[in-house]
């Protein structure tokens, strides 16, 4: 159903498909024409609504409407044109085959942004801004075409051709891409993921792309339930999921936005860490709105990682900074130096510590906007949890994909390519050690796949590792794999690809830290001294209540006498500090600086 306002006697709507071309698929029989008053930023503009037929042959995609007058002085098809047309996405029909791929349109933030009436999330000029949740009805032209932008004086120096929030900007040049890549994609937009979480079925991998700032609590709740079932999540965008929105029953957008400081809080990292779903979060990155910015691109960390697949890349190695891939809005994470100085994921901000940390691109001083002060890091990388997720934590990676960028269109066809099967979760190594599987230098490691159930008879497993920057080799295994863990501070990537008799495939994958001797004689002596503690006085366990006036072991604070001996140590508890104290000490002896006085006290 479409609403139209024109001062022509008569209309015809023309349909065409987005894709590397605006492809015409059919146009309507002619209507009546009426012209309509506009309505406020915050209310349904009440114009009468005209029916239209969706045909069987039509394939899923992005589809534009434009109004066609039959008048000789119309303006050619622009698809970031502010009036006249509409954006819409056939999604596809319900007894059709899935594609492994779906695109979601981020209608949700072209609406945040679609100032037809006079207001938007950030302008509100038609009503008064309070503390009370802005609304913005979606029944008004725009909506990532055919509508006012909020800010029109604001151009992208890098793609000057359309506005940035808008589905011209980011959107057209990947649905372009994919079109001529042959990638085999269906469509819905973000509030099919709100009403409906069973738009996912059937599919094997989401794409977000480009500027996706606008999530409900169903679409979060759904994409999380995707990947912990298996399914894969590739976010090809920046300022991802940055502001909490609500949609009410009859489709209008409500967020509490702006200000930031209202109580109830409009950024999702304030309730619910964005991040624990993208791994990265615009709070650790920034923006650079105006002007040319600074020459920023990924630094590599670990370039034999499967997303570096085939591009010979080296540990330092930079790409996309010619042409300013990070930005014009980017995301990040706390991050600290790891084994061999790579920096990893801190692990203290919502981000998952498991994510491995693939690029890297420190903010300068020149940013706009830069949340987390002069220690923010864009970061490039992935993380398991049954499925996958991807993030490349830039609004402009579309951008740079279209230009043909080589590192840029390897990374996306990599990803593409591993996450479009199922996801599989590849547990170890075993044995496990004090509740952790940790990798260490020169031990035997063993993996397994969980395929949450029995393989049929003909299940292929192609195993590959990768260390660091040197490329993955194959190993053999099944439903098991072991390795020797090489000698070095690096990061260790275990890779496994299950094919069924019938040709469906299932990725998983794993990237850990190497640990030297050393760091996991450290970790075994301080578990034993805290499995020590807990074993022979459990009143001294840390993490037990120990009453007003004592002190848990370990505390500054903590007296020998009047904590340490609120309970009496057993003769067995004594057998059990003696063993343990002679397996310390054959633990330390390697490491310790006076090897001569081990076991002379």
């Amino acid at each position: 159903m479409l609403h139209v306002s024109t001062p022509a006697p008569r209309y015809r709507v023309r349909f065409l498909r987005i894709g590397c071309e605006l492809e015409p698929v059919g146009e309507s029989s002619w209507r009546r024409g009426f012209e309509l008053p506009p309505g406020l930023p915050d209310r349904d503009w009440g114009w009468p609504g005209e029916l239209f037929d969706v045909p069987k042959s039509w394939r899923s995609g992005a589809y534009l409407a434009v109004i066609d007058t039959g008048q000789d002085d119309q303006p050619p098809i622009d698809l970031a044109a502010r009036c006249g047309q509409a954006l819409f996405v056939v999604r596809p029909a319900a007894s059709a085959r899935r594609a492994p791929i779906l695109y979601k349109v981020p209608l949700a933030t072209y609406h945040a942004y679609n100032a037809a009436g006079g207001g938007s999330m950030y302008h509100t000029a038609s009503f008064v801004p309070s503390l009370s949740p802005t609304v913005l009805t979606t029944r008004r032209p725009g909506g990532g075409t055919g509508g006012a932008p909020s800010f029109p004086e604001a151009v992208d120096v890098y793609d000057p051709s359309s506005p940035r929030e808008g589905v011209a900007h980011w959107d057209v040049p990947m649905i372009a891409w994919l079109q001529r890549e042959g990638v085999d994609v269906d469509f819905c937009t973000d509030f099919d993921l709100h009403r409906d979480p069973a738009v996912l079925d059937g599919h094997r991998l989401l794409l977000s792309v480009g500027h996706d700032e606008y999530w409900s609590p169903p679409m979060r709740q759904a994409a999380e339930d995707f990947v912990r079932r298996g399914g894969n999540i590739a976010f090809f965008s920046g300022n991802t999921s940055w502001w909490r929105v609500d949609l009410t029953d009859n489709g209008d957008l409500t967020a509490v936005h702006p200000p930031v400081s209202h109580p109830g809080g409009g950024n999702w990292w304030r309730t619910r860490p964005e991040n624990r779903l993208t791994g990265v979060s615009y709070r650790h990155g920034g923006g650079w709105w105006d002007g040319p910015r600074e020459p920023l691109g990924y630094t590599v960390q670990h370039a034999g990682h499967w997303v570096y697949g085939g591009l010979n890349l080296r540990t330092g190695d930079v790409f996309g900074s010619t042409e300013r891939l990070v930005g014009y809005e980017c995301d990040g994470a706390v991050v600290e130096p790891g084994p061999g100085g790579r920096l990893r994921a801190a692990g203290t901000d919502g981000t998952p510590a498991e994510l491995a940390v693939l690029g890297t691109a420190r903010l300068g001083e020149g940013w706009q906007d830069r949340p987390a002060g002069p220690a923010a890091t864009a970061v490039l990388g992935a993380y398991t949890d049954t499925g996958t997720v991807f993030t490349c934590g830039t609004t402009d990676w579309p951008r740079l994909l279209a230009q043909g960028d080589p590192v840029v269109t390897a990374i996306t066809r990599n990803v593409l390519g591993r996450l479009a099967g199922q996801g599989a979760r590849v547990l170890g190594p075993f044995p496990a050690r004090h509740g952790r599987w940790l990798v260490v230098a020169g031990q035997d490691a063993t993996f397994q796949v969980d395929l949450r159930g029995p393989a049929p008879e003909g299940t292929t497993f192609t195993w590959t590792i990768a260390v660091g920057d040197c490329p993955a080799k194959k190993v053999p295994g099944a439903l098991t794999c072991q390795l020797a863990v090489p000698d070095v501070a690096d990061l260790l990537t275990v890779t496994v690809t299950v094919t069924s008799p019938d040709g469906q495939t299932s990725f998983g994958w794993t990237t850990q830290p190497i640990l030297s001797a050393a760091e996991f004689a450290q970790i075994d002596v301080l578990c034993r001294l805290r499995d020590l503690v807990v074993a022979v006085a459990p009143a001294l366990n840390p993490v037990a209540e120990v009453g007003t006036g004592n002190r848990p072991f370990g505390d500054p604070a903590w007296d020998p006498v009047r904590d340490g001996l609120r309970k009496p140590m057993t003769p067995e508890a004594f057998d059990t500090v003696i063993t343990a104290a002679t397996e310390l000490t054959e633990r330390c002896a390697p490491f310790a600086g006076r090897h001569d006085r081990i076991g002379s006290c």
